[in-house]
């Protein structure tokens, strides 16, 4: 096939895009790196990072026709807090397992979180505007997103700008208290990135998941959307072609050319589309004579260092939750007794160590007999190196945290794959393993994303879009990414 598009990495956002600009009839070739498509949903090499999907975006589902391709949306998960006296049992507003005035201040800031999320929703769905060198219609986005805002009422809009750039522990210490709760809105503010919950901003990634979509686990798991989005892919006559790292993005007459294979081969195309980290797409496969000065500190200066290890553990029996029954394994457990102990897990992380006790986010896997575990606060360039005793005291820790909130787990152990943020870094080529492709902060954020300049899918040769998380609305498993990439490839085409 001769492409008249490729796409770097079959990760889903790198999907998503292949399938959109397919549909609107260009020929496209995904290359992929691993043996096998997916991305951080696959199993690279028996490595498993994505354990808890969210959803794909119900726009971006119903577009590709994923249900013809075999999709099949499971049911939205509880959150099940773990650590303090009983099992806490979070479901949207609503929670169990706690006293009705606490349950009462719990669905109080709920509410109102979720009406400020609300007004921030639309700004995630959309290309951003921009910041530099923007134009009328730049300037007609950003006056809908201040509207969406002004529309919340003088009160509300206060408290929205009031609590946007503030920490985590702050908003839910004054309103909630600190405990089980408490700890479990905290891994959702931080999960994935290398702020603790006392770090100014955390606020602001809360409400970037107040406003997605519910956690869900289709059936199937992350296989079946990576399956689902292959089929779509291949339906508008796309390849997907594994086992085909890419070494560089060509260019000719100050614009994309194509692509350079590792072994040499080259494949023209004028459309190239980046499903790797920015700064691996910028430095690396572009390269810095084709950025100016500025550009290139950002691309350099981003944080993007992950704290997440990935641990599956393979047990002889199900775990028992206390005080909960056996459908609470199939959602998702949280072990964060309180957000002292996140924030002191955040301090051992900040200087390079391995915490006594990491947040964790778990979920069982039934068929295989696997407890999926995310450890929080995990730093990639741990002091010393990993060696095999770091990684062995990572383990110990983290099965004496599970064992103390499900008893009984350590001594059902019967196998354990172990994947630090280091080891996601090597396999994936993602720098500082970072899942999300860069951190959720301010500065990194709506329409700074990856960073200012760079926030609009182009990048600075014409012909070269980005499509990850490292892109806007950013990680999780959303699609929009790449959605919203090949529409501006798209569009773009249309105006040449």
């Amino acid at each position: 096939m001769s492409p008249d598009a490729i796409v770097i990495g079959a990760g889903h956002n790198g999907l998503v895009a292949a399938a959109r600009l397919g549909l609107a009839g260009r020929r496209v070739l995904v290359l992929e790196a691993q043996d096998a498509p997916g991305g951080l949903l696959g199993e690279a090499g028996g490595m498993r990072v994505a354990a808890m999907p969210t959803g794909l975006d119900p726009e971006v589902a119903r577009a590709l026709a994923l249900h013809r391709h075999g999709l099949r949306p499971g049911r939205p998960l509880a959150t099940i807090a773990l650590g303090g006296n009983a099992p806490v049992r979070i479901e949207g507003g609503s929670v169990r397992g706690i006293d009705a005035a606490a349950a009462a201040a719990f669905a109080d800031l709920h509410r109102r979180l979720g009406r400020h999320a609300a007004a921030l929703a639309p700004m995630m769905a959309k290309v951003p505007p921009r910041l530099r060198d923007g134009g009328w219609g730049d300037l007609m986005t950003l006056a809908r997103m201040g509207l969406g805002v002004r529309m919340l009422g003088r009160a509300q809009m206060r408290e929205l700008l009031r609590v946007l750039l503030s920490n985590v522990w702050d908003l839910l210490d004054d309103e909630i208290g600190d405990g089980p709760l408490s700890g479990a809105l905290a891994m959702e503010a931080t999960l994935g990135g290398a702020m603790g919950p006392r770090s100014p901003g955390t606020v602001l990634p809360l409400l970037y998941r107040f406003a997605g979509r519910p956690r869900t686990m289709p059936e199937g798991g992350a296989g079946a959307i990576v399956a689902a989005l292959v089929k779509a892919v291949e339906a508008t006559g796309g390849q997907v072609r594994t086992g085909a790292r890419v070494a560089g993005v060509l260019t000719g007459d100050d614009r994309v050319a194509g692509v350079r294979l590792e072994g040499g081969e080259e494949i023209r195309a004028p459309l190239v589309v980046s499903n790797a980290h920015p700064r691996a797409t910028l430095l690396d496969l572009l390269g810095v004579r084709h950025l100016d000065a500025e550009d290139a500190r950002r691309a350099r200066l981003m944080a993007t260092e992950g704290m997440v290890a990935r641990l599956d553990l393979t047990l002889g029996a199900a775990p028992g939750v206390p005080g909960a029954g056996a459908p609470d394994l199939c959602d998702r457990m949280v072990i964060a007794p309180d957000m002292k102990m996140l924030e002191t897990a955040f301090n051992a992380a900040k200087y390079k160590g391995i915490p006594e006790r990491p947040g964790l986010e778990c979920h069982w896997d039934a068929g295989a007999s696997r407890l999926a575990v995310s450890a929080q606060f995990v730093p990639c360039g741990v002091k010393g190196g990993w060696s095999a005793e770091t990684r062995d005291r990572l383990l110990s820790n983290v099965v004496s945290a599970i064992d103390d909130a499900l008893p009984g787990t350590a001594a059902k152990v019967t196998g354990v794959t172990l994947a630090t943020p280091a080891d996601i870094e090597a396999r994936f080529a993602l720098p500082g393993g970072h899942w999300h492709h860069g951190e959720f902060r301010v500065d990194q954020m709506l329409m700074l994303r990856p960073f200012a300049g760079a926030a609009q899918y182009r990048m600075p040769v014409a012909g070269l879009y980005l499509c990850g998380a490292g892109a806007h609305p950013g990680g999780d498993v959303t699609g929009l990414p790449g959605w919203n990439a090949a529409g501006a490839a798209l569009k773009d085409g249309r105006r040449a």
